[in-house]
């Protein structure tokens, strides 16, 4: 995966979590009429997006992810040593 990505889905994770906490905050001092749903519903908003952020965080930590531009460089040296290879001249046999 891209570290973009990876910050993306932090953030997404971290946004859902806040939502998660807030809604169970307000069941619980509102008390609406299903205050025990919106609290587990807020609940799981909570652990999914700590798990998602906490995941790709340890992702990032570990250097788990693809770094475009440094496979790019690869891929553009390899081609160039073919490319070498491929023009250099070939020695007569000729005798």
């Amino acid at each position: 995966m891209i570290k973009s990505r990876l910050y993306i889905y932090i953030i997404a994770g971290g946004f859902l979590a806040y939502n998660g906490f807030g809604l169970a905050k307000s069941a619980l001092t509102q008390r609406p009429e299903n205050y025990i749903v919106y609290s587990v519903i807020g609940v799981l908003f909570i652990v999914i997006g700590g798990f998602i952020a906490v995941k790709n965080v340890l992702k990032i930590s570990r250097g788990d992810y693809i770094d475009p531009m440094e496979s790019l460089e690869e891929e553009l040296l390899e081609d160039t040593k073919e490319d070498i290879e491929d023009k250099e001249p070939e020695s007569d046999s000729r005798s």
